[in-house]
């Protein structure tokens, strides 16, 4: 059976849902949970550099998350699963809140604890048909792939792309500043040896 890695990313975590998502169980796989409590000092780009966001397949994320920082530079949860998608297109991003939902938003609600519910049985209403959709979206951007790698039309650079990116790697994303930076400090090098 295939494992998916799902992770939940919070400052301050609810722990009735860590429980519920350390416990989740689908006939579609198997499941390797962790979390990460984000240190509030830090920027989104330490989550998009750490090991285990890079690669995990699912992801929960609190939507207050970079709003708590001491700075101008506030974002939310869903911002960051834009900014997420962008360099890993293929992880699944669920954004949680304590806030009121927005109806235009994929956001869920974390447990509210004066809800007539336990946590198991709220969690259990709306999670199970997110975490199985989620799943049934990996294991298609997974198949494809393959797939896309038995058909000689593509480049094997643009399937090796996708393939990074499915396991977290974007070896191939645009150049950084930096990266242009080190290009021309190596050229204006390359330049002066010819000169002499």
């Amino acid at each position: 059976m295939d494992t998916i890695k799902m992770i939940y990313i919070d400052d301050s975590p609810d722990i009735s849902l860590s429980k519920y998502l350390d416990k989740f169980r689908s006939g579609l796989c198997q499941f390797d949970y962790s979390d990460i409590e984000f240190n509030s000092e830090e920027g989104y780009e330490s989550l998009i550099n750490n090991t285990e966001v890079r690669t995990a397949n699912i992801i929960f994320i609190d939507s207050k998350l970079f709003e708590n920082r001491n700075t101008n530079g506030k974002f939310t949860g869903e911002e960051f699963k834009i900014i997420l998608k962008k360099h890993l297109p293929f992880i699944e991003v669920i954004v949680i809140t304590q806030n009121e939902v927005e109806e235009e938003y994929e956001t869920i609600a974390k447990y509210d604890s004066r809800s007539d519910k336990t946590a198991q049985e709220y969690y259990d209403s709306i999670l199970p048909e997110l975490i199985d959709h989620a799943v049934k979206n990996i294991f298609e951007y997974r198949k494809i792939a393959s797939r896309m790698k038995e058909n000689t039309i593509w480049e094997d650079v643009m399937i090796e792309k996708i393939e990074n990116s499915l396991e977290g790697k974007d070896v191939y994303d645009e150049l950084t500043k930096t990266d242009i930076d080190h290009i021309i400090g190596i050229f204006q090098e390359l330049q002066e040896k010819v000169d002499r």
